[in-house]
């Protein structure tokens, strides 16, 4: 079965190029800027995907309100850019490989995994 993933991003064109790339991998996606949205799309998807536009309060409180609603749901956070998109379909499916039974939670910051939940500063 092709795996959903929700992106949740305010700029338009990280999302669009985030679409194709989980495209081609073989993923299907669905997009929204609002996190209002999100929480009730979330329900539809195996995945979201909460982008570095919005900030750590934002993406925090998104985690908590998804995973209280759907607490069998990955949520992969990017506090920052990935620097090469591309590596956005190797993150996921990794998730989605290693992720059975661990955290359904990642957060990737600075290219790197850190522990959730992290208090934003």
């Amino acid at each position: 079965m092709q795996k959903t993933i929700l992106l949740v991003s305010r700029d338009e064109k990280i999302q669009a190029n985030r679409a194709f790339v989980l495209h081609r991998a073989g993923y299907r996606t669905m997009r929204t800027a609002s996190l209002t949205s999100a929480v009730q799309l979330a329900a539809y998807c195996q995945m979201t995907v909460i982008g570095n536009t919005f900030s750590f309060r934002e993406q925090d409180a998104f985690m908590s309100n998804v995973h209280a609603a759907y607490p069998n749901l990955f949520m992969l956070c990017l506090r920052s850019g990935l620097a090469n998109p591309n590596a956005l379909p190797a993150h996921v499916a990794d998730f989605f490989g290693t992720g059975r039974g661990k955290s359904r939670i990642r957060v990737i910051e600075e290219s790197n995994l850190i522990a959730w939940p992290q208090k934003a500063s």
